[in-house]
């Protein structure tokens, strides 16, 4: 498992850091990929988001507006 030390430097009016591309290669993130980004107790957590995920979940909710009793029927 890669491991880096970095500081946090500015970039623009912001303030980031700069990821090598073998620690991105290793956490599985292509350049353009769309990340969740979480801040958790000292942490920082990125999490590769689905890009199909959006279509999967408005495909579920159709069919929940299209048969409101099934899933209440498949729960019984």
């Amino acid at each position: 498992m890669p491991v880096a030390q970095k500081k946090l430097q500015r970039i623009g009016n912001s303030t980031g850091v700069v990821l090598s591309a073998e620690l991105l290669r290793e956490a599985g993130f292509h350049l353009g990929d769309e990340v969740l980004i979480q801040a958790e107790r000292g942490r920082v957590v990125l999490t590769a988001i689905d890009p199909g995920f959006d279509e999967m979940v408005a495909a579920a909710d159709r069919f929940v507006g299209a048969h409101p009793n099934a899933l209440k029927k498949l729960g019984e």
